[in-house]
C-alpha cells in the first residue's frame, strides 16, 4: 500500500508536497482529520435505498477507494477510461465505491455512470444527513465542503487494507497511466 501512495504522490501534482490533501487546493470548511473520520460515520445508500456498510467494507482486508463523482464534472467523466482499465486489470483487488457529490443529483449521476459499463455500484449520502445533526456534520466532512459551501470533484479517499485513510486526492486521476495502474493493481 505504501508503494501505491508513493506512486500516487509522484503522479499527482508536484506543487503540493506540503499539502494536507493531494491535488486541487481550496479553502475548506472542514479539516483533513474530519474528512478522514467521516468515512466511519457516513451512511450511504444505493439507488434502491439499500444501505452500504462502508465500515464493514473497509474492514474486509482489501484496500478501498471511495470516489465522489458528478455527472456534470468533466474531470469525473474524463476518469472513465482509467476506471475501465482498472476494472479490466484488477477488478477484485480493491473495494471501489462511487458516491454522488451532490445527493440531489443522484438520479442523473447514476444514469451517466451506468453508460460507462463499470462493474461497481453507485451510492449517495443517506437521508439521515437531513435529520440527524451528527450525520449532517459527517456528510459535510465527507464531501470536503469548501468555505463557499461547494464540493470539489472528483475527490478520492484511499483507504488501506487495515481501514485507515492514507490519502485524499482532490482532482482528476488517470488510472490507465501504466505506472499508476501497476501501482494500483500491485503488479
Amino acid at each position: 500500500m505504501q508503494s501505491l501512495v508513493l506512486a500516487l504522490l509522484l503522479f499527482a501534482s508536484p506543487l503540493l508536497a506540503q499539502a494536507e490533501i493531494i491535488g486541487m487546493q481550496v479553502p475548506r470548511a472542514v479539516t483533513e482529520e474530519e474528512m478522514k473520520a467521516s468515512l466511519r460515520e457516513i451512511d450511504l445508500v444505493d439507488e434502491k435505498g439499500a444501505p452500504l456498510d462502508l465500515r464493514a467494507l473497509m474492514a474486509n482486508g482489501k484496500p478501498t477507494l471511495v470516489s465522489l463523482w458528478a455527472h456534470w464534472c468533466p474531470n469525473c467523466v474524463g476518469e472513465a477510461p482509467g476506471y475501465k482499465a482498472l476494472a479490466k486489470a484488477c477488478p477484485q483487488r480493491w473495494n471501489v465505491v462511487f458516491v454522488s457529490a451532490i445527493a440531489s443529483d443522484f438520479p442523473k449521476d447514476v444514469a451517466r455512470f451506468k453508460t460507462f459499463g463499470l462493474p461497481w455500484k453507485f451510492y449517495r449520502v443517506a437521508d439521515t444527513a437531513k435529520t440527524d445533526i451528527a450525520k449532517a456534520k459527517a456528510a459535510r466532512a465527507f464531501y470536503g465542503q469548501t468555505v463557499e459551501g461547494a464540493v470539489v470533484t472528483p475527490q478520492h479517499y484511499f483507504v488501506n487494507a487495515a481501514g485507515a485513510v492514507e490519502a485524499i486526492v482532490a482532482g482528476r486521476m488517470n488510472f490507465a497511466e501504466p505506472d499508476r495502474l501497476a501501482a494500483f493493481c500491485g503488479s
